[in-house]
């Protein structure tokens, strides 16, 4: 598996686990009879639950846009040093924007200083698969050549 296809795998695992925390989190703020209910009462986004929420959420945003580059990417055979940077500036963005997230660290900026370096890794990655010269912004020969 390439690194790319590797970063995307543990950003799921990682989307994973910031579910299982929100969920976790949300029974805990809301009690048992809530969590086992259809849940019609929300859940409060103050405090560490709301930030569980939010930090999963936010990942589901910018994975959505790194996996609809990675995988055509990887299926068109694209993988050079600037997609593998990319990748793991993704992933390593993403980790540290959870932790952060979580942690409810605010100092400097930190969490939009990760969220900023998962987004300047997917930018390379649109810039590596964009300049590779693979992709085809016209219609199939087949198409082309159908009869109307």
């Amino acid at each position: 598996m390439t690194v790319e296809l590797t970063a995307l795998v543990w950003s799921g695992v990682l989307l994973f686990v910031l579910i299982l925390i929100s969920a976790f989190a949300n029974v805990k703020a809301m009690g048992q009879p809530w969590g086992i209910s259809n849940r019609d009462e929300s859940v409060p986004s103050a405090g560490f639950a709301g930030r569980a929420k939010r930090a999963y959420m936010n990942l589901v945003e910018q994975l959505l846009v790194f996996a609809a580059i990675a995988i055509p990417a990887h299926a068109a055979g694209i993988h050079t040093g600037l997609t593998v940077l990319a990748a793991q500036l993704f992933l390593a963005g993403r980790v540290a924007h959870a932790i952060i997230y979580l942690a409810g660290w605010t100092f400097i900026s930190i969490r939009t200083i990760a969220w900023l370096v998962a987004l300047v890794g997917t930018g390379i990655y649109i810039y590596a698969v964009v300049t590779s010269g693979t992709l085809m912004l016209t219609a199939a020969p087949a198409i082309a050549a159908a009869p109307m």
